[in-house]
């Protein structure tokens, strides 16, 4: 099973070094990140802290508490495969 075969709230596709992010949770955000952003990304990822993601002045994505945990998973996830990717 692939990595984007297991992505439950991420939503996107590899593109050489980098993941092209097409939604989080079903709203749009349309991003392309390397490994080290989505690492950063997880980091800020606390237990039962509410995630909003400011997307721009009329988009904000509300993660619920019991889904950060899938999310920070699904970050690391996605930037270990684009490392292994480089090697």
């Amino acid at each position: 099973m692939s990595v984007i075969d297991r992505l439950e709230i991420i939503d996107g596709y590899f593109d050489g070094d980098r993941f092209i992010m097409r939604s989080i949770a079903g709203y749009s955000v349309d991003g392309a990140y390397k490994a080290n952003g989505l690492r950063s990304m997880a980091r800020l990822i606390e237990g039962d802290d509410p995630i909003n993601l400011i997307i721009d002045k009329e988009r904000t994505i509300f993660i619920p508490v019991g889904k950060n945990e899938q999310l920070k998973q699904e970050l690391f996830m996605i930037a270990g495969e684009l490392e292994r990717e480089k090697i």
